[in-house]
């Protein structure tokens, strides 16, 4: 009688162990604030979704890359760039690491979506990302295309700070300079500092 009342009690403690741990909640996705000269903006990263872009991007905010860096491109309605340039348009040192692989595959541009900019070739993005000022579906991945070959990879979505990233996309734009004529802040606006959480 004592052992099947010991074995009905380990029995329960078994099961209530399993429940626990099937109801542990998995680790929350990083969060990012970026500091700049106009506020500040905090953005999940979407591990699940990007993984390799969020581990790439993680280890420059994490290194402190993006601090000085200037913001070279603000289209209303459309998106808010940074992180190659500094206020002065000098192009900043790159950064020690390789280009990341494209991961379109599992993400869509949203407002507030925050993405890797990339070249011709879509494996080429490094550290030049940007925020979205609206949905933009034509930045997704053309659908019937391979996995992973077209569209640019969003790793993150903002949390906080969409009234920043609205306020600077109504400053004044330089109508000649920058690397995108027409779309450069004409007082600088400078990343700050960048914290990891």
């Amino acid at each position: 009688m004592l052992r099947r009342a010991v074995l009905s009690a380990c029995l329960v403690l078994s099961l209530a162990g399993a429940a626990f741990a099937q109801e542990t909640p998995p680790p929350a996705p990083p969060r990012v604030t970026i500091e700049t000269t106009m506020g500040a903006v905090t953005f999940e990263m979407d591990t699940a979704g990007a993984p390799k872009t969020s581990a790439h991007m993680l280890r420059l905010f994490r290194t402190r890359h993006y601090v000085g860096a200037g913001i070279f491109r603000v289209e209303p309605g459309f998106l808010i760039q940074l992180g190659d340039l500094d206020r002065n348009l000098v192009y900043r040192q790159p950064p020690y690491t390789a280009t990341v692989p494209l991961e379109t595959e599992n993400n869509r541009h949203m407002r507030g979506g925050v993405a890797l900019a990339h070249g011709d070739d879509p494996n080429s993005g490094r550290s030049s990302f940007y925020f979205e000022l609206a949905d933009n579906p034509h930045l997704n991945a053309t659908p019937g295309a391979a996995p992973n070959t077209t569209g640019f990879a969003v790793f993150g979505k903002v949390v906080e700070g969409m009234d920043v990233l609205d306020r600077i996309a109504a400053v004044e734009l330089d109508p000649a300079k920058g690397p995108f004529p027409g779309k450069l802040p004409a007082t600088p606006i400078v990343i700050t500092a960048v914290r990891v959480e």
